[in-house]
């Protein structure tokens, strides 16, 4: 039980820094709006749990230092191997929420050498850089946060069953949300992206000056939607077919310039 209390505030406190980063990213960088990130509605993102847990676990449970007699080798596997761990465990989540939910919490449809939109290079080089830095820099005070959480594993035992019960109170309500969504476009073989749609939701409240709830971002009159899912698709979709046509100009005009030379 007390390393189910260790691992579990663990989790806890990695999906809440990491619902923290992504909040202040997308402010700040991709969408330049205050949106409540993730798929769930509460301040928590399970990937980022699941991130700093697992390099925690190789970097003090895997014993990396009997792969060979050259300890910085040994080192560099295990940060390529916490690296590709991620970008799988990145990949099999949004495989199931694309192919089980017809929703797509990321997308790197963009990004140059992207999967199915899943994964890409760059953020592949994103989580062997944060799992460099787990290793080399922060893993030491992590371990004596887990030592002191295990000297008091009992009074953490509480108010993580709170969490918990919370956290799958709040999974029950996203996925049922996103089953309304995935039924709002059964017509349609479109997969919605949930967090462009999130800011469609508000933007559509915002114009006709209607409040828009932070963390209950789909929160709208029942009979506005279906209509606004819809919207949400169809604009998301168009935006995505002019990027294409974009790129297919330019792709043009390069081979025109070649051909004219």
């Amino acid at each position: 039980m007390e390393i189910v209390v260790e691992y579990g505030v663990l989790f806890f406190l990695g999906a809440i820094g990491g619902w923290i980063i992504e909040l202040f990213f997308r402010r700040y960088v991709s969408q330049k709006k205050w949106v409540n990130p993730g798929f769930l509605a509460g301040p928590v993102v399970p990937l980022y749990g699941f991130g700093i847990v697992s390099f925690y676990f190789f970097a003090n449970v895997i014993p990396w230092q009997s792969i060979s007699s050259i300890s910085w080798l040994n080192t560099l596997i295990e940060v390529f191997a916490a690296g590709l761990f991620m970008t799988v465990i990145e990949f099999v989540a949004g495989l199931i929420f694309i192919k089980g939910m017809h929703v797509k919490l990321w997308d790197y449809s963009k990004r140059p050498g992207n999967i199915m939109g899943i994964i890409c290079p760059l953020f592949s080089l994103i989580w062997l850089a944060c799992g460099a830095l787990y290793v080399y820099v922060f893993n030491p005070w992590f371990v004596q946060m887990m030592d002191a959480i295990s000297a008091q594993w009992i009074y953490w035992s509480f108010p993580l069953g709170i969490a918990l019960g919370i956290l799958i109170v709040d999974f029950g309500y996203s996925v049922h949300l996103a089953t309304r969504i995935r039924q709002s476009i059964a017509d349609s073989k479109v997969v919605a992206s949930w967090e462009k749609m999130k800011v469609s939701f508000q933007e559509h409240l915002q114009e006709r000056k209607q409040h828009s709830n932070f963390l209950l971002a789909f929160s709208t009159k029942k009979e506005n939607f279906d209509a606004m899912v819809r919207e949400s698709v169809a604009k998301n979709k168009k935006e995505y077919d002019d990027w294409v046509a974009m790129k297919m100009a330019k792709k043009e005009a390069r081979k025109a310039k070649k051909k004219a030379k």
